[in-house]
């Protein structure tokens, strides 16, 4: 076996590890909550929310620093550092007595964060150049595998064996996915006086390059469209379907768009290769925005399916591309502080976008919500084929 399929395999099953354990969280943070003593629903309600996004922003603003750090340092320090926090966080968690504790303790979570952006870095160097969004599509499925499998264990493990017991577990996953990365991951000594930069030196190397600064724009509209949904999907599902077993259906539904895009992440990735990155996001962008419009126009929950699954396959598309201009157009020496900072653009996108579809659709409808996702998505494939050409002619090497 070739040795960047070694590093490509054994990185897909540390970092499935580390996303199921870290989603195991997600269908019980709520309960927990209320099991810490905080009475009332709209209390409940107003701490999950707190809880879930402080984790997210700490993770957000903290990124490009994990990211040079790895740049200058090693990625690998950087991935067992994380996972050793994390492990230890989850373990601290279990024995919190209250919900402030719990908040200290999500907080320290979002700064441990870089795993990704860390794993991409790494991995990357390791692919040759015609494998490279086939790879880091083959890395995208870890992730999404890891964000199906783990809340679905995380909420059958809490009815059996307790939310304490199973935040045990989370900490046994994240200290497995390290132990693996420390045994099996090998990275080449990196000489820190070639790879020395700052936060600042990236941030303004992203800037100045209009290829970099442009695909850290289209990530942000694109999450800003992908996530302007999360917040009334399942209210509008609900709608559809009636009281009967409509949970059931709101997973269903979402996990069908995840293993849709599991499944053809690594194809897109493939395609780009041959056919160039930015060609496939601008494809994906525009039919997965098509693929959105007719879900405003259903009459049952089950017409979902067919089209959500359908949205999965063209969304598959979007991150392997974005992940492999990243990669082509930044050095080795700097690529971990580029990846930290669009992954910092991701998560903003990933914060202001359920904001304002809840409040389109509590101004509008639901299905408002969903027209203007699909139009948004059109409209960034548009204007990303039109700004492309103006930076095809500045920077030669731009694929």
């Amino acid at each position: 076996m070739a040795s960047w399929k070694k590093i490509l395999y054994i990185s897909w099953g540390i970092i499935f590890f580390h996303n199921a354990g870290l989603g195991m969280l997600l269908p019980f943070l709520p309960l927990y909550v209320k099991e810490l003593g905080v009475v009332g629903l709209k209390a409940q309600s107003a701490w999950s929310g707190i809880l879930f996004g402080v984790t997210y922003f700490f993770s957000g603003l903290l990124a490009p620093f994990w990211g040079t750090m790895g740049d200058t340092y090693g990625r690998k320090p950087l991935i067992l550092r994380t996972t050793l926090g994390i492990s230890l966080i989850a373990l601290l968690m279990s024995l919190a007595t209250n919900v402030y504790h719990l908040l200290a303790l999500r907080i320290l979570h979002g700064a441990c964060g870089a795993m990704i952006p860390a794993f991409t870095a790494l991995v990357s160097r390791a692919l040759p150049e015609d494998k490279t969004g086939q790879g880091l599509g083959t890395m995208q499925t870890a992730i999404f595998a890891g964000n199906i499998m783990g809340p679905f264990i995380g909420g059958l493990l809490a009815d059996l064996i307790g939310y304490r017991n199973v935040l045990l577990v989370i900490s046994f996953l994240t200290l497995t996915a390290g132990a693996l990365t420390s045994l099996f991951l090998h990275e080449p000594p990196r000489d820190r006086a070639k790879t020395r930069t700052t936060v600042v030196h990236n941030i303004k190397l992203v800037l100045a390059s209009p290829s970099l600064k442009l695909v850290a724009m289209t990530m942000f509209t694109i999450q800003l469209a992908l996530y302007i949904v999360q917040p009334i999907l399942p209210l509008f599902i609900v709608s559809l379907h009636g009281k009967g077993n409509s949970a059931t259906m709101v997973g269903l539904v979402f996990a069908i768009t995840g293993f849709s895009t599991l499944l053809f992440a690594p194809y897109w990735g493939k395609m780009g290769d041959k056919k160039g990155h930015k060609k496939i996001l601008a494809q994906s962008l525009l039919f997965a925005g098509i693929a959105y419009f007719p879900q405003a126009l259903v009459s049952s929950a089950y017409q979902l399916l067919p089209l959500r699954a359908l949205m999965g396959f063209f969304v598959a598309g979007i991150m392997p591309s974005t992940q492999s201009m990243i990669v082509k157009n930044t050095s080795d020496s700097q690529r971990g502080g580029v990846l930290g900072i669009t992954h910092s653009v991701n998560l903003c996108g990933q914060a202001i976008a359920p904001l304002i579809g809840g409040f389109i659709g509590a101004l509008f409808g639901f299905r408002t919500a969903i027209i203007a996702t699909s139009i948004l998505l059109i409209a960034v494939s548009c204007l990303f084929r039109k700004l492309i050409k103006v930076a095809d002619n500045r920077v030669d090497d731009f694929r």
